[in-house]
C-alpha cells in the first residue's frame, strides 16, 4: 500500500513539530526544576542568615541578660542554642519549614544529626572552606529540600564551649574546649518540596496543553493547504496521465483548468500537452518495431539452437574420433607390455609405461568432454536406483589409492555401516567420488592425507572429501566449479578444469548440491550432498 505526499508530509510535519515542542518542553521542565532549586536554596539561605544573625544577637547581649542593674549575676537560659532551639519549635508551628542547631556530639537529645547532617558535618569538618551543602532526602513519600551552613566558634562562644575542656560552663555541661575558628555544628534547614512540585506539575500541564493545542491547529492548517495546494493539482496530473496510458490522447478542459489553478503548473500542462503528441506518433511506428525485434529475436534462438546442436554434433564426433585411436594405442600398448615373446628393455617398457599413461589421461579427458557436452545439452539420462553409497566408496578408494600409492598419500574411507541407501546412478555416483578423489590427491603434498567420510542428515546423506592441501582461496572457490576455468592453484599443477565442474552438474543433477569449505593453508574440504532411497520411489 503507497502513502500519499499529502500524508508523508503530514507524518513529516507532525514528526517535526512533536519534536521540536518535546525538547522545547524537556528544556522547560528542566529550566523550572532548576529554577526551583535555585528558589529553595535561595529561601533556605536567608532563613539561616536570619537564624544566624538571632544567634550572634544573643551572643553578644549575654551580659545584659544574665546581669541585672545592680550587678548580681543570674542565668536566664536564654544562651544561643537555647533561644534558636525555642524560635525553631515556634518556628516549626507556624510553617511547614524546619531548622535544628546540630552537631556530631549533641548537648540535647532533639538536636541529634539524621544521617544526611552526619554526612554533612563530616564534610565540614574535613573541608573548612565548604560554606553550605545542599541535598534532597526522601521518607514516606515526601520529599524534602535539605540545607547546611557550618557554625564556626566565636569569641563568644568560649564561655560555653571553650577550654579546659570538661569543666561545667554555666548551662550546667562540660565544655568541649574549642577554639576561635573550631567547627562547633552546623546549622540544618529542611523544606518540604510538595508545593514547588505540584506547581511545576500544573506549570507542566498547562504547557503540554498548550504544546497539543498548536500542533492540532498546526497540522489542520497544514492539512487543508496540502489538500488545497499540492493534493487537488497532483490528482488532476493523475487523471490526465491516467487518460493518456489508457490512449485517450486528448487533455480534458476541466482537467486543465485544475492544473491552471496555480501559476506553477502551467509549464507542467503544457509539457503533458507535447508528451501526448509524441505518443501518438510513438506508437504508430510501435508496433512495427516490436514486429521487427521479434523477428529478429526468433532468428538469433534459431541461430543459437543451431550452434547448439552444432556444437554437441561436433563434441560427439571429435570424441568419437579421438576415442578409437587412443582405444587402439592403449590396447596395443598394454598388449606390448604384457607381451613376453620378446623381452623389452627398461628404457622401452618406461616409454610404453608413459605412452599408456598420457593415452589413458587423453581418453579420459574425451569422456570427460563428451559427458559435459551432454550434460549441457540435456541429452544425459541417469539410471537411477537404490545404491549401497559404502560399496562405492570402497570401489573408488581401491581405484584410486595407486595414484596416491605413487605420492605416499594415505587415503581413509569412513562410512557407517547403517548409512541408509541413496537413490543415484552408480557408474555416475563413481564418477563424482573419483574426481574428488583424484582432484584432492592431486593437490595433497608428499605425504600427506586424503579422507573420505559420509553421514546422514535430514533426507539426504552428506559425502565429504577433504585433503590437507594448500587450500583455495575465497575468489575461486566459485571458479573452480565452472567449465574449463581453474583457480590459481591449478594454474600450478595444471588440469583441464573439467573435473569438478562435470561433479557439480552430474551431483545437481542427482538432485544435490556440492560446495567447498577452504581456507588457504589449512586444506579443503569438498562436500555434496545425495538423496536417500524411500522404499516407496520408483527407480528410473
Amino acid at each position: 500500500m503507497h502513502t500519499s505526499i499529502a500524508t508523508k508530509l503530514m507524518i513529516g510535519v507532525t514528526t517535526v513539530l512533536v519534536v521540536v515542542l518535546g525538547l522545547n518542553l524537556v528544556w522547560d521542565i528542566r529550566q523550572q526544576q532548576l529554577q526551583a532549586a535555585d528558589d529553595l536554596r535561595e529561601q533556605a539561605r536567608m532563613v539561616a542568615t536570619q537564624i544566624i544573625a538571632m544567634r550572634e544577637f544573643m551572643a553578644r547581649n549575654q551580659h545584659r541578660i544574665n546581669w541585672d542593674s545592680a550587678g548580681h549575676f543570674e542565668f536566664k537560659h536564654l544562651n544561643p542554642a537555647a533561644v534558636g532551639r525555642g524560635v525553631g519549635e515556634i518556628f516549626a508551628q507556624m510553617s511547614d519549614y524546619r531548622y535544628k542547631q546540630t552537631r556530631i556530639n549533641v548537648r540535647s537529645p532533639e538536636n541529634q544529626p539524621d544521617a544526611f547532617e552526619v554526612n554533612a558535618l563530616r564534610r565540614f569538618e574535613a573541608d573548612p572552606s565548604l560554606t553550605e551543602i545542599v541535598g534532597y532526602t526522601s521518607e514516606e513519600d515526601t520529599r524534602t529540600f535539605r540545607y547546611m551552613v557550618p557554625l564556626r566558634t566565636e569569641e563568644s562562644c568560649l564561655q560555653c564551649h571553650g577550654e579546659p575542656a570538661g569543666q561545667i560552663d554555666i548551662a550546667g555541661y562540660p565544655k568541649e574546649g574549642l577554639k576561635v575558628g573550631d567547627l562547633a555544628g552546623a546549622l540544618s534547614i529542611s523544606i518540604p518540596t510538595g508545593r514547588f512540585e505540584a506547581r511545576l506539575e500544573q506549570a507542566i500541564r498547562s504547557r503540554s496543553l498548550m504544546i497539543a493545542t498548536v500542533t492540532v491547529l498546526s497540522l489542520a492548517l497544514i492539512g487543508f493547504l496540502t489538500h488545497r495546494l499540492v493534493a487537488r493539482p497532483l490528482a488532476a496530473l493523475a487523471g490526465v496521465t491516467r487518460r493518456i496510458g489508457q490512449g485517450h490522447w486528448e487533455v480534458p478542459e476541466e482537467k486543465v483548468r485544475d492544473l491552471l489553478i496555480h501559476h506553477e503548473t502551467a509549464p507542467l500542462v503544457d509539457a503533458l500537452k507535447a508528451m501526448s503528441d509524441e505518443l501518438q506518433a510513438l506508437y504508430r511506428n510501435l508496433e512495427l518495431k516490436v514486429a521487427e525485434r521479434t523477428s529478429q529475436l526468433r532468428q538469433a534462438h534459431a541461430d543459437l539452437e543451431r550452434l547448439n546442436q552444432s556444437q554437441t554434433e561436433f563434441y560427439s564426433a571429435m570424441t568419437h574420433e579421438f576415442r578409437t585411436p587412443l582405444t587402439s594405442i592403449i590396447g596395443f600398448t598394454q598388449l606390448l607390455l604384457s607381451s613376453g615373446t620378446e623381452p623389452l628393455t627398461p628404457n622401452q617398457r618406461d616409454h610404453l609405461t608413459d605412452i599408456l599413461e598420457s593415452a589413458q589421461r587423453l581418453l579420459q579427458l574425451v569422456n570427460d568432454l563428451l559427458d559435459a557436452s551432454r550434460l549441457q545439452a540435456g541429452q544425459l539420462r541417469l539410471s537411477l536406483s537404490a545404491v549401497d553409497l559404502g560399496e562405492a566408496v570402497q570401489e573408488a578408494c581401491s581405484i584410486i589409492r595407486p595414484l596416491a600409492h605413487q605420492k605416499e598419500i594415505s587415503v581413509v574411507c569412513d562410512v557407517p555401516a547403517d548409512l541408509p541407501l541413496v537413490m543415484a546412478d552408480d557408474l555416475r555416483l563413481l564418477q563424482i567420488l573419483l574426481n574428488l578423489l583424484s582432484n584432492a590427491i592431486k593437490f595433497t603434498q608428499q605425504g600427506g592425507q586424503v579422507s573420505l567420510e559420509a553421514a546422514a542428515a535430514g533426507g539426504e546423506v552428506r559425502v565429504t572429501v577433504h585433503d590437507n592441501g594448500p587450500g583455495i582461496p575465497l575468489a575461486d572457490q566459485e571458479v573452480i566449479f565452472q567449465l574449463f576455468r581453474r583457480g590459481s592453484a591449478h594454474e600450478r599443477t595444471g588440469g583441464s578444469g573439467l573435473g569438478l565442474a562435470l561433479a557439480k552438474l552430474l551431483v545437481e543433477l542427482h538432485g544435490g548440491k556440492i560446495w567447498v569449505e577452504s581456507e588457504p593453508g589449512n586444506g579443503a574440504s569438498f562436500h555434496f550432498t545425495l538423496p536417500i532411497h524411500r522404499g516407496d520411489a520408483p527407480c528410473q
